[in-house]
């Protein structure tokens, strides 16, 4: 579970642990506000360049969908016959939206939203013609998730939990009833799928980021059946889904020394009625799911680390049919339509934002929903993929975006994805946009600890082994100072979440490889991490880094906080005072410690703000602010505004 994608957690406030107080933020002076404010008009068309995503397809030809053309995520609907035309804005709460799903009337859909990205979630029905807007949760500090609705009965289920309880909570009810907790787990554990009638759920119970398991959960009873794996074995699973009629189950899962594997179980006993093992072996893994309700066609999406690929099957007997072909991108498997011949997905590609489009299930084609253009981009950076050896010879993969027409030495910036177990996939951002267009090459390595690229590769950066990511990211500092476009006086290191955490480790570990360093909610203190964070969260970090209490030393030893004597680079800190997931007393602290040895830090921090940062203006104000430190640092000058 990456700490940057999980939802369904809370707010905190500034904290105090140890008898440590919160810390001011740094007030910018008057010149560097000006500064900041004739940088942000630079950072503005990228982040303007709105992401169009989570589409879901209507009988009448309309297409609900979330867009962030107006600062933060919200939902719209469009005419699947005029793409160019503008959408229509639903009347929904202003904060951002998310999950939209669409219940079996083809009318009204239900979403989750939060207030100031503090990612307590609550689940609200509106129409799709903007009438009915209600709020189905009822007061209290549930986290809840995305719910699954069953296709025929339209029945709602989820998961809950609160934050000082890793424990799942799950709720049934429809639009016009009362949530109803029916079950209740000491795991922590997801809702996967519902059957079409509402009567059974598939339920993952994760014990780590590598370790799960599926049962059946029958929602009258409770009783739970497990299907996957089998007593003893250990399997990664991705997703599963039941099929159309209810009676199977697919499963797609990866472990140790085996391809990737889908497989068709019974869904009464788990009883294994098909398989395929997929033939990129160990490298990839069999993902996310979509069963078309006709029961005739499954689309899977293998997860290849940096890039996506798709796989069809036909759910009787798992026989690969033609796969759809893809560019080189990374897909999110969205729903399919009544009919089950089109299915929705996001493409996301290195050269344009990310944009809904709808798959031809029968031919193959992936057509765009949307005709919407975005002006003020220019041409959007070159990408590549390359290799990078490692200390012990492993291949490291990474992305690589170049301006394109630069000449010369460039500023390089090393960005690390959020995770641990995420990837960096090969797509647009309004960041690498942004970072481009102000002359920067950017690198996105995925060290080891990246998801996509095998189980062992996933594994090979946990507890002890937090060295060898560290050692991955040296090599990349190594392999950029070889290129002839690097400026080898000008490398600075950045990230958000685990990136941020990565970047201050960095920074401890090889002080004099960096110029400057980007820390976006990064942890500083394993120990205080563990403390304060949603105890969901906990439960993966346990397996990442170690348990409170029985490895504080080792939780110490890979705290940056314990090394920050070391850092001698000046430090950009971006966090919001409203995160759950990496809580403000982390950035507090290396804040204070920086300024205490009188190293060069700003610290940047957002009331309105939980997680990363999510609303139009202060993505725009962060990348303003940390690229005018990193020009004060670097001696870089504005670039012309052609680049």
């Amino acid at each position: 579970m990456t700490r940057w994608l999980l939802l369904a957690v809370t707010a905190c406030g500034p904290a105090s642990v140890d008898g440590a107080h919160a810390v001011a933020p740094t007030e910018p002076d008057a010149a560097q506000r000006a500064r900041d404010a004739e940088i942000a008009a630079r950072a503005a068309p990228f982040v303007d360049a709105f992401s169009n995503t989570s589409a879901v397809l209507a009988p009448d030809g309309q297409v609900a969908f979330l867009s962030t053309r107006d600062g933060l995520p919200q939902l719209y609907v469009g005419d699947v016959r005029h793409p160019d035309r503008p959408p229509r804005r639903l009347p929904t709460p202003v904060e951002r939206i998310t999950a939209p799903r669409l219940l079996p009337d083809g009318k009204t859909l239900v979403f989750l939203s939060d207030v100031g990205a503090d990612q307590k979630f609550h689940l609200f029905r509106i129409g799709l013609d903007g009438a009915g807007l209600a709020d189905l949760s009822p007061p209290g500090e549930l986290r809840r998730r995305a719910p699954h609705v069953a296709r025929n009965s339209g029945t709602l289920v989820y998961g809950a939990h609160t934050l000082e309880d890793p424990s799942t909570r799950v709720f049934v009810h429809t639009v016009d009833t009362a949530p109803r907790e029916v079950y209740r787990d000491p795991k922590v554990g997801f809702i996967v799928d519902v059957t079409a009638d509402g009567a059974r759920a598939l339920y993952k119970r994760d014990l780590s980021d590598t370790s799960q398991i599926v049962f059946s959960l029958d929602l009258t009873t409770a009783a739970l059946t497990r299907l996957y794996p089998p007593d003893g074995e250990i399997a990664a699973i991705d997703d599963a889904s039941f099929t159309a009629d209810g009676a199977s189950v697919l499963v797609t899962s990866d472990a140790r020394g085996r391809p990737s594997r889908l497989v068709k179980l019974d869904a009464a006993t788990g009883a294994e009625q098909a398989r395929h093992d997929e033939p990129a072996g160990t490298t990839a893994s069999l993902a996310s799911t979509a069963i078309a309700p006709t029961g005739d066609r499954a689309i899977i999406a293998v997860d290849a680390g940096d890039h996506s690929e798709l796989r069809a099957f036909d759910p009787r007997d798992l026989r690969p049919l033609a796969a759809p072909a893809l560019p080189l991108s990374a897909v999110d498997l969205g729903a399919f339509d009544s009919d089950g011949r089109r299915l929705t997905v996001t493409v996301r590609r290195p050269d344009a934002p990310p944009e809904i489009a709808v798959l031809d299930v029968a031919g193959g084609e992936i057509r765009p929903l949307r005709d919407e253009p975005r002006p003020g981009l220019g041409t959007p950076p070159r990408a590549t993929i390359e290799k990078v050896r490692a200390f012990d010879g492993l291949a490291i993969p990474i992305n690589v975006y170049l301006p394109v027409g630069a000449t010369g030495r460039l500023p390089t910036l090393v960005l690390v994805h959020g995770g641990p177990s995420g990837a960096a996939k090969i797509a647009w951002s309004p960041t690498i946009g942004f970072w481009t267009a102000m002359g920067f090459a950017v690198i996105a390595p995925n060290i080891r600890g990246s998801s996509g690229f095998g189980i062992a590769y996933e594994e090979a950066d946990n507890r002890e082994h937090r060295i060898d990511a560290v050692r991955d990211i040296e090599s990349v500092n190594r392999w950029a100072r070889a290129q002839p476009w690097c400026d080898p006086d000008r490398i600075v290191i950045g990230g958000i979440s685990y990136g941020g955490y990565m970047t201050l480790l960095a920074l401890t570990r090889h002080p004099t490889l960096w110029r400057a360093g980007i820390d976006g909610s990064g942890m500083s203190n394993l120990k205080t991490m563990e403390q304060l964070e949603d105890q969901t969260i906990r439960s993966y970090d346990e397996t990442e880094f170690g348990a409170l209490g029985k490895d504080d030393a080792l939780l110490l030893a890979w705290s940056p906080i314990t090394a920050v004597d070391k850092i001698v680079a000046p430090v950009f800190v971006y966090q919001g005072v409203r995160d759950p997931v990496t809580p403000q007393h982390e950035a507090d602290q290396i804040v204070a410690a920086l300024r205490a040895r009188r190293i060069p830090v700003e610290y940047m921090l957002i009331a309105n703000e939980g997680h990363g940062v999510t609303r139009r203006e202060n993505i725009i104000a962060y990348l303003a602010r940390s690229y005018r430190f990193l020009a004060e640092h670097l001696q870089l000058a504005l670039p012309s505004a052609g680049g």
